[in-house]
């Protein structure tokens, strides 16, 4: 066995870990998501100036924030590679905060596109942030459970911003002026609490999103990635599925707002009651668990019954639940610290991309129904057999290609 030089100093991989920059990273992913979702939420329904906004400008906005927060998690190497991640994080926050005080000004449309570039590029400089700030903070074999409630935080956030949207929307203007101080404070609180934190620099010449590329050739990296991407695209296209509910499953239609509110406090509720359990599972019978789990699941969730839908939505967000934790911790192991920000940019952007196939192939089984392809529910259930059969050749792959908790930069034979 070789090893490569990676200029990691133990001081750089505390074994205790740093609990303020964790509580940050938690605390940040917790309410920046909720603020940002309330405020998606909130815009195509409430009338902020006058008037609401007009579904179709609206829908275009959105597609402009999703495309912003690919260029901000591409960019973020570059440009913020050799920044603590905890200001990286205040960055995000002031992008965020900058794009809701361009909608509590005017909602037409320069201003909404404003926020849809502005608020999409936060949202894509803290994916690699945060999760480079967690690695480093939480310490030794706590990133597992810390990861764990990251993952909690975020369905938190996204449960509570469409309960809390309905208040803000009530109290229109005002409620975003406050969206803007919270978002700045969160900002600010962050980057205090993670100052403390060491953390690895990377040398010059090696924080580009060329040098995130590059790190294809390293093996275990290429399978983390397609693991991402296998996850992140079952998701994305069960998610489209149950939105067009409608045209896929008619006869279990009227559950399509059930359907939507059940996933995430089916993982919220999974993920308290089974925490410890998740954090002992042997990495072969997790990666086993994710693949019965996720095919069964997506193949239950287009049956006729009701019962059997939401024990198919129960089964995926098992899979959720063991799989998009777990995935965060085994990018880390792939690479040195000094390269964190890098290879959890590259996890943002497959990320996105999964999500953004599964949500083109479901529209695409469903728009295909008319002309010849099967119904839209069995081609689903075909979705899920592959997608079962994806997830367990990958899960494989990761098993065998990246050891557990090694000390960085040594490769594997």
């Amino acid at each position: 066995m070789s090893v490569e030089p990676t200029g990691v100093t133990e001081s750089a991989r505390p074994a205790t870990g740093h609990p303020p920059a964790v509580a940050a990273g938690l605390g940040f992913t917790l309410l920046s998501n909720a603020g940002l979702a309330m405020v998606l939420t909130l815009l195509p329904v409430a009338v902020l100036h006058g008037g609401r906004i007009d579904p179709t400008v609206f829908s275009f906005a959105l597609s402009v924030h999703v495309g912003s927060a690919l260029v901000g998690a591409v960019c973020t190497p570059l440009v913020f590679g050799r920044l603590h991640p905890a200001w990286t994080l205040t960055i995000a926050s002031a992008l965020k905060a900058a794009g809701f005080a361009a909608v509590v000004v005017t909602t037409a449309d320069p201003a909404l596109f404003l926020f849809a570039v502005l608020a999409g590029l936060g949202v894509g400089v803290s994916r690699p942030a945060v999760r480079s700030l967690l690695t480093g903070a939480a310490g030794g074999r706590r990133r597992s459970q810390v990861f764990q409630v990251f993952f909690i935080f975020l369905n938190v956030a996204y449960v509570l911003a469409p309960v809390a949207a309905g208040p803000v929307g009530r109290a229109g203007v005002p409620a975003l002026v406050v969206l803007v101080a919270v978002e700045l404070a969160v900002g600010v609180a962050v980057g205090l609490l993670g100052r403390g934190l060491l953390f690895e620099v990377p040398a010059r010449g090696t924080r580009g999103f060329g040098a995130s590329l590059t790190m294809l050739k390293n093996r275990a990296v290429a399978v983390v990635l397609a693991y991402t991407f296998a996850i992140y695209f079952a998701m994305g296209f069960l998610y489209a599925m149950v939105l067009l509910y409608e045209v896929v499953n008619p006869a279990q239609a009227e559950h399509r707002t059930l359907f939507l509110s059940y996933q995430p406090l089916a993982i919220i509720a999974i993920q308290l009651a089974l925490l410890p359990f998740f954090a002992r599972l042997p990495r072969g019978a997790l990666y086993m668990t994710v693949a019965v789990a996720g095919g069964v699941g997506l193949v239950l969730s287009f049956t006729s019954g009701l019962v059997v839908i939401l024990a198919g939505l129960t089964l995926f967000a098992v899979a959720e639940c063991l799989a998009f934790p777990k995935i965060q911790v085994e990018a880390a192991d792939t690479v040195p610290p000094g390269q964190l920000t890098q290879v959890f940019a590259l996890v943002s952007v497959v990320t996105a991309v999964g999500e953004i196939i599964g949500n083109m192939t479901a529209g695409l089984l469903v728009g295909g129904a008319a002309s010849g392809l099967p119904a839209p529910a069995h081609s689903g259930m075909a979705v899920g057999l592959l997608v079962g059969l994806v997830l367990l050749a990958a899960g494989i792959g990761v098993t065998r290609c990246v050891a557990p908790d090694r000390p960085p930069g040594i490769p594997q034979h």
